[in-house]
């Protein structure tokens, strides 16, 4: 078995499109400013770039309290290590960016623990299930594999 580090892999040909979903801590209003809003668009297109993954749309709720990103996410990551790494990645540059909302955020914690994440994919329920349902051997008879 070979081992490999995470550098070593620079290709992933999985189709994992998910909308994930981050809401500032305390639902406030922190995306009424552009210079915040391009701070976090920043810190996540930097922290896709730097850990492999690939963001096809990113925008803010009309309520400038939370953002949604359609991201690619590669297989070596779960979704809670991605969540991990765009809500400490942008909190962190945000912060270093933007030191006024110390004051906000004292204890540095910009986003809320809530978030949501989904996968995005070219098929719809039904037809996954009669994909399953054609592939299931033993709803085929024996013949047929003779």
């Amino acid at each position: 078995m070979v081992s490999m580090s995470f550098e070593e892999i620079k290709t992933d040909a999985r189709y994992n499109w998910q909308h994930v979903y981050f809401v500032s801590k305390k639902r406030r209003r922190v995306f009424l400013k552009e210079k915040t809003r391009a701070a976090c668009k920043a810190a996540f297109e930097d922290a896709a770039q730097r850990f492999g993954f690939e963001i096809r749309e990113l925008g803010f709720g009309g309520d400038y309290t939370h953002v949604h990103i359609m991201l690619n996410v590669p297989s070596r990551f779960s979704m809670q290590q991605t969540i991990q790494i765009f809500k400490s990645h942008s909190a962190s540059k945000i912060f270093e960016l933007i030191p006024n909302f110390l004051k906000m955020y004292p204890d540095r914690e910009f986003w809320s623990g809530w978030r949501y994440y989904g996968s995005v994919g070219p098929m719809t329920e039904q037809v996954v299930k009669e994909y399953i349902r054609r592939q299931d051997v033993s709803q085929k008879k024996l013949p047929e594999f003779t």
